[in-house]
């Protein structure tokens, strides 16, 4: 069938990695010789699982990435930590070791109770799309004359009875999904590892990055770095507060609408909250569509709850969560959010926030008031604006 491809209507255009086992060049080109005017791109260093493949790439990538993060997340556990150690009268080593534990044991109890019902719900949604289509379709309207039109509902029981065998034959494919998982899985594992360390070497990081600084400007730089630490710790704080409460949120409310699969969309709708701004709507989008399938009513109330917790977050625990986090405009929330899940995907979406807050801490502490102490009014100006609105 592919011989039929018109590429004068449709251009073709193959791209594989050098190092692609699971569509390896000469698989692509054998492929692309049967499609008359396609056009073959073997990408030089690519491959399909870059931790095995090309090890120092990757790392020179991921790794920075990896550091970065837990250092943000020591950052945010590191009032707990104090908290903890002054209140129970321990040192902050072993507080971190009580709180790695906890951390596992609340990993192990959620792969008990959690995960088995999330697996048999996504299963069950394989099992029950093809009903959800049909009850759709039988209701008419857009969607369902789409459906019929597109003969979507045959097309969806013949993907769904075929992919196990697909899935099964293919070893490339299941090796690349056992990669992906195998990154993911080290990934967070790195990420434990390290948290764990400079939440246990935080305040020696604290002494070494002041040696670092010239003795006639530490003075100043302490009270700034300080800041900086505190606007990121309520950031990471906060953030983790407001995701873990719409996720059991979530859940409660998609269970009391009757909406399948409530667990895993819960689960869903917290992970996606981390993300600024875009998190809200990229969580709620799946449940409303699968509620959609219940009925156009269950649809309809499922995108009414979601619309009300969201002004419930953003009106009401948000501000009460985040004192003392970034104070940022929302153009500034907007714009560091895209730049940095343009540059590092969803890690640098996630440490988009704190980076911005540590830029605006500098500028205002070093910069703006520099300009102040000189007599600039437009500048002092600038700094009580700034100041009105943080305290607002």
């Amino acid at each position: 069938r592919v011989a039929n491809i018109d590429t004068g209507a449709c251009p073709l255009y193959f791209l594989t990695g050098e190092y692609d086992y699971s569509c390896t060049p000469a698989d692509t080109r054998d492929l692309a010789s049967h499609v008359k005017g396609a056009q073959v791109t073997i990408m030089e260093g690519l491959g399909h699982f870059p931790v095995s493949e090309d090890p120092p790439r990757f790392l020179n990538v991921v790794l920075f990435l990896l550091l970065a993060v837990s250092l943000v997340l020591a950052v945010g556990m590191d009032p707990l930590v104090v908290w903890l150690a002054e209140r129970v009268g321990i040192s902050r080593g072993r507080v971190v070791v009580v709180l790695g534990a906890a951390f596992a044991a609340l990993v192990v109890l959620f792969a008990v109770l959690v995960v088995p019902a999330a697996i048999r719900q996504l299963g069950s949604l394989s099992n029950d799309l093809p009903t959800y289509l049909s009850r759709v379709q039988a209701q008419g309207g857009w969607a369902g004359n789409f459906l019929q039109r597109t003969q979507g509902i045959a097309k969806a029981q013949a993907f769904l009875q075929g992919l196990p065998g697909r899935l099964g034959s293919s070893f490339g494919t299941v090796l690349g999904i056992a990669g992906r998982v195998g990154t993911a899985v080290l990934g967070v594992a790195t990420v434990f590892v390290l948290t764990g360390y400079f939440m246990v070497a935080l305040p020696r990081l604290r002494e070494r990055a002041m040696v670092l600084v010239r003795p006639d400007v530490r003075e100043r730089a302490e009270p700034v770095i300080e800041l900086a630490l505190v606007r990121i710790g309520g950031y990471v704080t906060g953030n983790f507060i407001t995701s873990g409460i719409c996720a059991l949120a979530v859940m409660i409310g998609l269970i009391a609408l009757r909406v399948p699969f409530a667990i895993p969309l819960g689960i869903w709708a917290g992970f996606a909250d981390l993300i600024p701004l875009v998190g809200s709507y990229a969580g709620a989008i799946p449940a409303i569509v699968i509620a959609l399938f219940v009925s156009p009513m269950t649809g309809l109330l499922t995108a009414m709850f979601f619309i009300a917790y969201q002004q419930f977050e953003n009106y009401v625990l948000v501000p009460r969560v985040m004192k003392n986090a970034v104070h940022l405009s929302f153009a500034a929330v907007i714009v560091s959010t895209l730049i940095g899940g343009t540059l590092a995907g969803f890690a640098g979406a996630l440490l988009a926030l704190p980076v911005a807050a540590t830029i605006k801490v500098l500028v205002i502490e070093i910069w703006l008031k520099d300009r102040v102490s000189e007599g600039d009014a437009l500048a002092r100006k600038n700094l009580r604006d700034i100041q009105r609105r943080e305290r607002a």
